[in-house]
């Protein structure tokens, strides 16, 4: 039986590790929570209370007896301020080579493209213009080095039930409405990282995730506003960039079809 580890389990690896268990999977998992290990543990997951910040890794031994490793924590952001993971980072790769874990699968961001325009294909060079996009570039980076097979998976903006830009930019003031919309639901990110544990590849691989359906800011949140009954966010007529997140590679290699087109659907 493959035995995955999910390292990180909060709103992307908790459903997961929930998902892998049903699918008859042996699943490890980590927590900064006491609490939360208590209740990965009465889900059927081998829990550990794991740590992991600028100084290094705390707790090895969830590494132990791995196949496959899914990396689901955000490592550009600590509490809104940067810390400098590439050591941690190294620190991890040689765990994962002395555990002899065979595949690693990193949750990556869009963010590593910056601000470009057109139709952006996992071929585009990345010019991330953020302090996460720069970061996260760096760990993709730190990542692909190690001994062992690395899919990453560059996923957009993050929406679920419970998670939506539009709770934080209700009646405010926006500006580049024009821009598309790069997003994926949640549903999504699961069924995807699912698949890939199930067909892994047997070479590095980057996948762009990213549901294909692009309308304007300012056309989705006005809409989601009205569906949530909340003030829309003010939109300027100031230009952006327009930027349309392609995945059509993951679809095809995969065989994927997004659960959630109409992300107008919670």
């Amino acid at each position: 039986m493959n035995k995955i580890g999910v390292l990180g389990c909060g709103w992307v690896g908790l459903p997961l590790a929930e998902n892998l268990i049903r699918e008859g999977y042996s699943v490890k998992g980590t927590s900064t929570s006491s609490e939360k290990v208590n209740k990965l543990s009465k889900l059927g997951v081998i829990a550990y209370n794991y740590t992991m910040d600028e100084k290094g890794a705390k707790n090895s031994l969830f590494f132990k007896s791995i196949d496959t490793l899914v990396i689901t924590i955000p490592f550009a952001k600590k509490n809104k301020k940067f810390i400098d993971f590439n050591k941690s980072i190294n620190e991890l790769v040689k765990i994962i080579e002395k555990e002899s874990i065979s595949n690693v699968i990193y949750l990556s961001s869009i963010s590593v493209y910056g601000a470009q325009d057109g139709d952006i294909n996992e071929s585009k060079s990345c010019i991330p213009d953020s302090i996460n996009g720069i970061q996260i570039l760096k760990i993709e980076h730190l990542i692909n080095k190690g001994s062992f097979i690395t899919t990453n998976i560059r996923l957009g903006g993050l929406i679920g039930a419970d998670r939506h830009p539009i709770n934080s930019l209700t009646g405010k003031r926006f500006n580049k409405g024009n821009e598309y919309i790069n997003l994926i639901h949640q549903t999504d990110v699961l069924g995807i990282l699912l698949k890939v544990i199930k067909k892994l590849n047997f070479k590095n691989v980057t996948y762009n995730a990213v549901s294909p359906y692009h309308p304007s800011k300012k056309e989705y949140y006005t809409q989601i506003a009205i569906q949530k009954k909340i003030a829309p966010p003010i939109f300027t007529n100031e230009k952006g960039n327009k930027k349309i997140i392609n995945s059509s590679k993951l679809i095809k290699e995969l065989g994927y079809t997004f659960k959630i087109k109409n992300l107008l659907i919670d």
